[in-house]
C-alpha cells in the first residue's frame, strides 16, 4: 500500500514527465521545473515527494492537483500535516559551540568523504586519487577558481567554476550550490542582506543543466534538503556524534556531490561575515546579535 510521507514545500501543480531514473529516485519534469520521488532514504526536500510503498521503476507520469497526486492514475491525498518546510530555521544559538562544531564537521569532511571529492580543497594530499593528466588539470582548475571567489573575485571564479568538473551535476556546481546555502545562513545569523550577490552568484552560475540550475536556484533561496537541514542544526545544538551522524548522511547524496556541496558550505562559512561585509559592517553586525540577548557571535 502506497503511502505519502512528505510533500516539498516548493513543488507547483503541474504534469510532469520522467527526466531522469535512479534505484532511490524518480526526476520529473514539467519542461521548466522538476519535482522528485523519492523513497525514505533519501528523505524530505524541497521538491521531494517521499513516497512509501512506490515500485520507483515502474513510474512515468505524475499529476498534482491542489489536494491530490495522482501518480500513472492511483490517486494519493495530500496532508496539510504532511508538508515539509525547507527554509533556514534559527533561533539564538551559541556562539563558541557553533565554531566549535564546525571546525569538526571540516575535520570530518577530510575523514570520511570520498576520495575524489572536492575535499581535496581542504587536503592537498587528497591530489594523489586523481589521475594524472584530465582528472588532474580539472581540479587544479578548480581550485584556481576556489581561490579567486575567496581572493575577492567573487563573480570572475563563480563563472570559471560553473558546469567545471564531473558528475551528473558537476562538482564546480555542487560547490556553488553548498556556497549559496553558506551565505544564505550567514545571512541569517548576522541580520544582513546578501540577496543581490545571492542573485548575482547565481546568474553567474546558471548552465541551462535542469538538475544544476533547481539545485543552485534552492540554494540560493535558503530551501534545504533534510540531510543538509539537520547538519545545520546539529552544528548549533549537537555533540560531536551528533554532528559525524549528520555528515555521514549528507556525503550519501551521489558519488561526490553531497561532499563537495558540503566542502563549498564549509569554506563559505568559515570565510565568517567579515569577508561579504567587509570588517565595520561586520562588526556592527555582531554587536546587534549581542543586543538581541543571544549569545551569538558576541
Amino acid at each position: 500500500m502506497m503511502e505519502l510521507v512528505s510533500v516539498g514545500d516548493r513543488i507547483e501543480e503541474g504534469s510532469y514527465e520522467v527526466h531522469s531514473r535512479f534505484h532511490r529516485a524518480v526526476n520529473l519534469t514539467d519542461g521548466n521545473r522538476l519535482v522528485s520521488l523519492v523513497d525514505e532514504e533519501i528523505g524530505a526536500g524541497p521538491l521531494n515527494l517521499v513516497v512509501r510503498g512506490l515500485d520507483l521503476s515502474r513510474i512515468s507520469f505524475l499529476r498534482i492537483d491542489r489536494q491530490v497526486i495522482l501518480l500513472d492514475g492511483r490517486r494519493l491525498g495530500i496532508d496539510p500535516d504532511r508538508y515539509y518546510r525547507s527554509g533556514i530555521d534559527l533561533g539564538y544559538g551559541r556562539a563558541q559551540a557553533f565554531w566549535e562544531n564546525l571546525v569538526r564537521f571540516g575535520k570530518f569532511l577530510v575523514e570520511i568523504s570520498p576520495p575524489k571529492s572536492l575535499v581535496v580543497l581542504l587536503d592537498e594530499r587528497r591530489m594523489e586519487h586523481f589521475r594524472p593528466g584530465f582528472e588532474r588539470v580539472v581540479v587544479e582548475r578548480i581550485a584556481s577558481e576556489v581561490g579567486k571567489v575567496f581572493a575577492g573575485d567573487l563573480l570572475g571564479g563563480i563563472k570559471s567554476l560553473g558546469g567545471c568538473g564531473f558528475g551528473l551535476t558537476p562538482s564546480g556546481d555542487d560547490f556553488i550550490a553548498g556556497l549559496l546555502i553558506g551565505m544564505n545562513l550567514l545571512q541569517r545569523m548576522y541580520g544582513m542582506d546578501l540577496s543581490s550577490s545571492l542573485e548575482e552568484v547565481f546568474q553567474a552560475s546558471r548552465s541551462g543543466n535542469l538538475l544544476s540550475d533547481t539545485l543552485l536556484y534552492l540554494g540560493k533561496e535558503g530551501l534545504l534538503c533534510e540531510r543538509m537541514k539537520n547538519l545545520i542544526w546539529a552544528l548549533f545544538e549537537g555533540g560531536k556524534e551528533e554532528i559525524r551522524s549528520h555528515a555521514e548522511r549528507l556525503l550519501l547524496v551521489g558519488e561526490t556531490s553531497g561532499a563537495d556541496l558540503g566542502t563549498g558550505f564549509y569554506l563559505t562559512v568559515q570565510s565568517g561575515p567579515w569577508f561579504w561585509l567587509g570588517n565595520d559592517r561586520a562588526d556592527r553586525a555582531s554587536h546587534r546579535w549581542a543586543q538581541k540577548g543571544g549569545d551569538l557571535w558576541s
